[in-house]
């Protein structure tokens, strides 16, 4: 029963995770190109309000993705050796043309 509970918890979380990704990305798409209007725009300058709003929005998507990355699951050692090992008996020396 209380793993039933951690995986509705688990799956609460990551749909608030992705929504909030969702909202901070057309959130920041937006701004970016409401603060470069413009450039595009004669008369017109920057808006800096707008690119401050950008800025914010990369840093929650940026500390998004580097809290997801740190999730990842790693490989250990042990598991690289086979791999290693294919990869020298296929390769083919580049001196015997």
């Amino acid at each position: 029963m209380s793993r039933q509970l951690d995986e509705r918890k688990t799956q609460k979380r990551a749909g608030a995770e992705f929504l909030l990704f969702l909202i901070a990305s057309a959130v920041g798409v937006y701004s970016l190109g409401q603060g470069l209007l413009g450039l595009f725009e004669p008369g017109q300058g920057i808006n800096l309000l707008w690119l401050v709003v950008t800025g914010v929005a990369m840093i929650i998507l940026f500390a998004q993705m580097g809290r997801v990355q740190d999730t990842w699951p790693r490989r250990r050692m042990r598991d690289l050796q086979p791999a290693q090992e294919a990869a020298q008996q296929h390769s083919v020396p580049t001196d015997e043309r």
